[in-house]
C-alpha cells in the first residue's frame, strides 16, 4: 500500500466509525413514545414511592397500571420512564411485564 492507498483507507474508517458512533448517540438519546405500561408489584410500590400515580390492574392480578409519556431505548437493563408531571424514574426493565406503545 502507499501512502495515498492509507490515507484513503485510514478517511473511509474513520467515517464508518463516526457514522457508528453517530447512531449510538442518537439511540442513547431516543425517547419512546409509550401510551402506557404494566409493571410488577415493586416496580409499583416504586413508583408510589417517587410520587408517580399507579392503578392496580383489575383483570391483572399483582399487575400495576403506568401511565408514562416515553421511556428510553430499550438496550440497556434500566428503563427510565419520563412522565407529564413529575421527574423520571429508572426501574429494571424486567419489572415491566407488558409495554403498550404509541
Amino acid at each position: 500500500m502507499t501512502g495515498l492507498d492509507r490515507w484513503v483507507a485510514g478517511v473511509l474508517g474513520g467515517g464508518v466509525a463516526g457514522i457508528l458512533l453517530a447512531i449510538l448517540l442518537a439511540a442513547w438519546n431516543t425517547h419512546i413514545p409509550v401510551s402506557h405500561l404494566y409493571v410488577d408489584a415493586a416496580a409499583g410500590h416504586q413508583l408510589l414511592h417517587e410520587g408517580i400515580p399507579v392503578q392496580a390492574a383489575p383483570d391483572w392480578p399483582g399487575a400495576y397500571r403506568v401511565n408514562a409519556r416515553a421511556s428510553n431505548a430499550a438496550f440497556t437493563s434500566q428503563a427510565r420512564l419520563y412522565f407529564s408531571q413529575g421527574p423520571s424514574v429508572q426501574i429494571p426493565r424486567r419489572e415491566v411485564l407488558l409495554w403498550v406503545y404509541r
